[in-house]
């Protein structure tokens, strides 16, 4: 199994994707750093960036940009065995498919967070040495939001790694994760139109994707950082399980 999560390594800093994610997360940070404004991605989050917060939390709260850079590595990692037609080559006597997909998914989680606890760190580091504390936090403060994102990430990464798994084929992995967050806004702009769905609706833009990325940097309630916390859990528990079933019934 160690092994397996070798060669992944190793393949994975060869392919295109690894280059794109350090490239787009490196010109993201560095922008931000020198027009001292947070930069990323937001879908109509509902958060404020109009705060007290340091520029480096405001940037933290913008991270929805790694939803999109993860899914490189869960692509390289997992799509890339069925594109290449090697699954057969990997699964052998010493290789069964329940610890192919374990040091899949262990392998995808370890890598993808790693990376964006990396990127993150290397975007702080290097903020705190250009500006200064006038638009940094201390580094406890800021690894205390990174940390309060965690649980988040793991839910989508697990999610990433069950849909690598269910389509096994690039393109449709691919279309898939890229175009779920804004089929969900799309739903969200439906329902605000429905009178009688308000309550829906509320909840709905609650806890989408990036504004639970945004509020748990920009501050919440406890009761709501435990609702993320409880939803993430459960995607990424239901997200697991079902992976392994569905690729334990599967054809190689």
């Amino acid at each position: 199994m160690i092994n397996l999560m070798k060669a992944d390594l190793y393949r994975i800093v060869k392919t295109k994707g690894f280059i794109i994610f350090w490239l787009v997360s490196f010109l993201v940070s560095m922008l931000s750093i020198a027009y001292h404004e947070p930069g990323g991605i937001m879908l109509g989050g509902d958060f404020d960036l109009n705060g007290a917060q340091k520029m480096d939390i405001k940037q933290a709260a913008m991270n929805l940009v790694y939803y999109f850079l993860l899914i490189m590595p869960v692509f390289g990692t997992i799509t890339a065995e069925f594109t290449e037609h090697t699954i057969k080559n990997t699964i052998t006597s010493a290789v069964s498919k329940g610890k192919f997909y374990f040091a899949k998914t262990v392998f995808a989680l370890v890598y993808s967070l790693g990376c964006f606890l990396g990127a993150n760190y290397l975007f702080y580091f290097v903020n705190r040495a250009v500006n200064g504390s006038k638009y940094s936090s201390t580094l406890g403060e800021y690894s205390k939001v990174l940390f309060g994102q965690f649980p988040v990430f793991v839910a989508i990464v697990s999610a990433f790694v069950f849909l690598a798994f269910f389509f096994k084929k690039g393109a449709a992995f691919n279309s898939i994760v890229i175009i779920t967050p804004l089929v969900y806004s799309l739903f969200i702009s439906i329902f605000c139109e429905i009178e009688s769905a308000q309550k829906i609706t509320e909840k709905l833009v609650e806890f989408e994707v990036s504004t639970m990325i945004g509020k748990l940097a920009l501050g919440c309630s406890q009761s709501y950082r435990t609702d993320c916390y409880i939803i993430s859990a459960a995607i990424t528990v239901i997200s697991c399980v079902l992976g392994y079933l569905i690729w334990k019934k599967r054809e190689v």
